[in-house]
């Protein structure tokens, strides 16, 4: 089943939370290597079946929404899910590595189909636009995805998704956008990019009464945490999709496979992060006969 490795539970007391975020990203829904559902029925009726590592990944996915549900029922409190951008895949770059390469309103059922078990537990959804190579201009695809679903609202855009979702939330302030734009890609350097980014984020809000006290981040598929070293946190979040041949071909052919999510539990003006990470398995290493 593979290392499914915990961070402390948070202590839980019964009805003292109010809201939960339930954070995940780059589920890359359509890719070959990323989340799937049991099964996908194309235009044409053919049956798509996920691949053992798509099996996989599903399986850890119920387990996230299991243990949200396990959260919400403890405590009582709200759960507001956010998926923060490349909800689905119709990636521009190469028609390889798709399930469906061409018809959008596939892959638009494919993605709802997905998230059946987030709804499930989720009161409020909020959608955050990705990577425009990967969910069309201006992220129409999720877009139009988070309009089938009734998804929160973006009153100020007329729209129903965010670029940047700037939210208060039982006293917590907060952001979640899923381009952080600074990165560390070497081992040595991990943890750089989130407190760059951190700092970022300071400067940015500096002159402004509204700050947050924490940035949420994707686009990179690992994690990375600034914790306290900033007044403002800023953590990158994992993704659910495996290594695809693009990474492969830059030289990261040895690099774990991680997904996951996180979760914010707000409470009176403060926020407990906690993450979940599961590493996919390592192939057997070929032995000569």
């Amino acid at each position: 089943m593979g290392t499914h490795r915990r961070s402390s539970r948070v202590d839980i007391k019964a009805r003292t939370l109010t809201t939960i975020i339930a954070h995940v990203g780059d589920l890359h829904v359509n890719s070959t290597v990323a989340l799937m559902p049991p099964k996908i029925k194309k235009d044409d009726g053919q049956t798509v079946l996920p691949s053992k590592t798509q099996q996989w990944l599903w399986s850890r996915w119920l387990a996230y929404w299991q243990e949200t549900a396990y959260y919400k029922q403890k405590t009582g409190a709200k759960v507001i899910g956010v998926i923060n951008g490349d909800w689905g895949d119709m990636n521009k770059h190469s028609g390889f590595q798709l399930v469906e390469a061409k018809n959008p309103d596939t892959v638009i059922d494919m993605m709802i189909s997905a998230i059946e078990p987030m709804r499930k537990v989720c009161d409020q959804i909020v959608v955050i636009r990705g990577t425009e190579a990967h969910t069309g201009g201006s992220g129409w695809l999720e877009n139009r995805a988070a309009q089938e679903i009734g998804a929160v609202r973006n009153e100020n855009e007329g729209t129903w998704s965010w670029y940047l979702w700037e939210a208060e939330i039982e006293g917590v302030k907060l952001t979640s956008s899923h381009h952080p734009g600074t990165n560390s890609g070497r081992p040595w350097t991990k943890g750089n990019e989130a407190n760059r980014r951190a700092m970022i984020d300071v400067y940015n809000y500096l002159s402004n009464d509204w700050k947050p006290q924490l940035t949420l981040w994707g686009h990179y598929h690992h994690d990375a945490d600034s914790h306290d070293t900033h007044p403002i946190r800023a953590v990158y979040n994992r993704a659910w999709q495996v290594k695809t041949s693009f990474v492969f071909r830059i030289g990261m052919a040895t690099q774990p496979d991680q997904v996951g999510g996180l979760w914010v539990f707000c409470h009176d003006g403060k926020a407990h992060i906690l993450k979940r990470e599961y590493k996919l398995p390592r192939p057997k290493a070929w032995k000569q006969n």
